[in-house]
């Protein structure tokens, strides 16, 4: 019968389970071959480095774009508040004395504002397509730590309100991104610009992309070097596309109005 339990002397019945024989050296079993264990070995710990490494600059890369796009806002905006207080405390000083009168013929013109330290605020930007709460400081100064603080005035420019071309540049994706939304705006859109006594509207009036060493744009009369300004301009300047610095968005306007602040907020700013 198969399957029976055999007796002494008798063979394993080929119908049972039996073990396995080994055959060779049984010290050998279980230990790798000289040479591919070797390599096994050192590929697997190659390996396991690689991959702590990659998680390592992950982490890294995570943190400084958490730095980048919200830390730097939050310190943005701490600022912000203090060039505002700081503005607000500045205007109620008494003013200046006021511009000498214009020659004969000439339409009179309001005094310019006082000029700043680098860094310090300026004036007040407010776009209506932006929103009632935007309301950066514009800084003087377009140094990387007066962009860190909000858009900044190009020094040499026209200041606001005056014969030229205001320029204003500011970050599109960091430290507040005050310019994040630039590329929204329209032939037409309000400009508001507000000084101690005043607002300054501008109406846009086009808008472009160029490269980054364009400065031409900058100049009194935008891309025209050496022509003497007849207009009030504004010309506001960032980066693009967003994430990158390998353009320039520009954005035009030329001065519509000009409102005192004792005579009310100015149309644009009523939605008018």
């Amino acid at each position: 019968m198969t399957g029976g339990i055999p007796g002494p002397g008798r063979p394993p019945d080929p119908g049972v389970d039996a073990p396995t024989l080994l055959v060779g050296n049984p010290s050998s079993i279980g230990e790798p071959a000289p040479g591919g264990g070797r390599r096994r070995l050192l590929a697997g710990r190659l390996a396991r480095g690689l991959g702590e490494l990659l998680i390592t600059a992950g982490i890294v890369v995570a943190l400084f774009l958490t730095y980048q796009l919200w830390v730097t806002d939050l310190f943005a905006a701490r600022t912000q508040d203090r060039l505002h207080h700081q503005l607000d405390q500045a205007w109620q000083r008494p003013p200046a004395p006021p511009a000498p009168r214009a020659p004969a013929g000439q339409q009179a013109r309001p005094a310019p504002p006082p000029p700043v330290d680098l860094g310090d605020g300026l004036a007040i930007l407010r776009v209506p397509r932006f929103g009632r709460d935007y309301s950066p400081v514009v800084v003087e100064g377009v140094a990387a730590a007066d962009l860190r603080r909000g858009p900044g005035h190009i020094p040499g420019t026209a200041m606001p309100g005056q014969l030229g071309n205001f320029v204003v540049s500011g970050h599109r994706t960091t430290y507040g991104k005050p310019f994040s939304r630039l590329d929204e705006l329209k032939v037409g859109d309000p400009l508001v610009v507000e000084v101690r006594d005043r607002y300054y509207t501008y109406r846009v009036t086009g808008s472009e992309v160029v490269t980054p060493n364009r400065v031409d744009v900058t100049y009194p009369v935008p891309k025209r070097p050496g022509v003497v300004p007849t207009k009030d301009l504004i010309t506001l300047t960032t980066c693009h596309p967003k994430f990158s610095a390998s353009h320039r968005l520009i954005v035009y306007g030329e001065l519509v109005d000009t409102t005192a602040k004792s005579a009310g907020v100015p149309p644009a700013l009523r939605g008018e």
